[in-house]
C-alpha cells in the first residue's frame, strides 16, 4: 500500500475532517477511506478504469 503526503489549505482540511467524521464516525482510518474514495472518484472522472474492487485502506 503507497502513502502520498499533499499540502492542502487549511479550509479544505477542516472541510475534509468534518465531512469524514460524519460520514465514518470516529473510527480509525476514517481520512484514508475518505480520500481513497476521492481519489477512485477523480480518477474515475479522468477516465482511468480501476479492473478490481476498490480495497479497504487500512494502514498501521
Amino acid at each position: 500500500m503507497g502513502a502520498i503526503t499533499v499540502c492542502i489549505p487549511d479550509e479544505l482540511e477542516i472541510a475534509f475532517r468534518r465531512i469524514t467524521r460524519h460520514k465514518y464516525g470516529d473510527k480509525q482510518g476514517r481520512l484514508s477511506r475518505g480520500a481513497t474514495e476521492a481519489l477512485f472518484d477523480w480518477c474515475r472522472k479522468e477516465g482511468f478504469e480501476y479492473s478490481g474492487q476498490e480495497e479497504e485502506v487500512r494502514c498501521e
